[in-house]
């Protein structure tokens, strides 16, 4: 199976536009519907960052790979931030300062633009499901590897429970956090769902998510278990109400997603193309959709006075914003995806010809 597979990409494109609904107003359109995106669309972006996880290469050029490729891009965004609000706006270099200082902590809490949280994050889960799996290279036991990936999950929830907030207490002083630094507290749940990934990548094939009983099976599970069952489930903020529940929902959920992809795949080759575009791209939209969706919504909501619209409005500007800001600044500017952990596209030639 090669690391580029179609309805992967898909897969993150879907649940890229999901984080972004997620992120405005759409609740006051439906409670349901809201509910039933924050109950799988993180543990999906998880699960799909270990899909391909490859952990055949040596530490040192493990850590450095995801540092350029996560870690380089939060930094350089959180310097963009506070050098645009010092530069263009009356922030104060010391109250700039600070807020870099703040972010370094790297949880959501003190971090501006709060979803960039899932960059830090998922370096440490990366690294985390590294020794993981290096652990797990010479026992040739699934099912003993699955019992431990099953009792990690027992961990998550206590973790869960003794860090957001906690007090830490220095030369006499106390100080209330919320979360550890990466949000390590949160280290066990994500990496259930990233590791999970990978293990089930080593039992599926390019068909099994294209089987429409799958597709229909899946759907009306996602919808059963939001109905009867409605924990809460936002990582960011640490709530993850029920563990069995929430996780049988976000494993449900995981599995509609990847059979919504499947269909998509065989059936549409545009909507295809243009969703497998935005899974491509996902970590650009991950990281500008909240600050132009939030200036958009809020320029249409002045304008017209139809919070609706406003809110469809800037969902659209939110992802084609984004997209505007990687087409036009980032896609062929070796600068700026080097800083982003990409690799910069060469522009196409134009070949002009002519007759003697």
């Amino acid at each position: 199976m090669s690391n580029r597979v179609g309805y992967i990409d898909i897969a993150r494109g879907i649940g890229i536009l999901l984080v972004v609904v997620g992120h405005n107003d759409f609740r006051l359109f439906s409670q349901f519907a809201y509910q039933v995106i924050y109950s799988f669309h993180m543990p999906l972006f998880f699960f799909l960052s270990g899909y391909f996880f490859n952990s055949s290469i040596d530490f040192k050029s493990f850590v450095i790979k995801k540092f350029n490729t996560l870690l380089k891009p939060y930094l350089f965004t959180i310097f963009v931030i506070y050098f645009v609000s010092t530069s263009f706006d009356t922030m104060s270099f010391q109250t700039a300062l600070g807020r870099i200082v703040k972010s370094l902590y790297a949880s959501g809490r003190y971090i501006n633009w709060a979803q960039l949280w899932f960059l830090p994050h998922l370096f440490a889960v990366s690294i985390y499901a590294f020794f993981f799996y290096k652990i797990f290279a010479k026992v040739d036991n699934r099912f003993v590897k699955w019992a431990v990936l099953l009792s990690t999950l027992l961990l998550a929830n206590l973790f869960l429970k003794g860090y957001f907030p906690f007090i830490l207490k220095i030369s006499g002083k106390e100080y209330e956090l919320f979360g550890l630094p990466f949000s390590l507290d949160l280290l066990f749940l994500s990496g259930f769902f990233f590791i999970l990934g990978g293990e089930i990548r080593r039992i599926v094939t390019e068909k099994t998510f294209k089987n429409p009983f799958i597709f229909f099976g899946s759907a009306a599970g996602i919808i059963l278990l939001n109905l009867f069952f409605s924990p809460r489930n936002d990582f960011n903020t640490r709530v993850y109400e029920s563990l069995f529940i929430n996780t049988m929902q976000a494993i449900v959920g995981i599995l509609f997603i990847l059979a919504l992809s499947g269909q998509v795949e065989l059936h549409s080759k545009k909507l295809a193309a243009l969703l497998g575009y935005f899974g491509r791209i996902s970590m650009i939209i991950l990281i500008f959709h909240v600050p132009v969706q939030d200036f958009w919504a809020q320029k249409i909501l002045t304008l017209t006075n139809n919070i609706s619209f406003s809110i469809w409005g800037g969902f659209i500007m939110g992802v084609a914003g984004s997209v505007l800001i990687y087409e036009l600044f980032i896609k062929f500017n070796p600068v700026a995806s080097w800083w982003l952990g990409r690799q910069a596209e060469l522009p196409k030639q134009i070949v002009i010809s002519s007759k003697d």
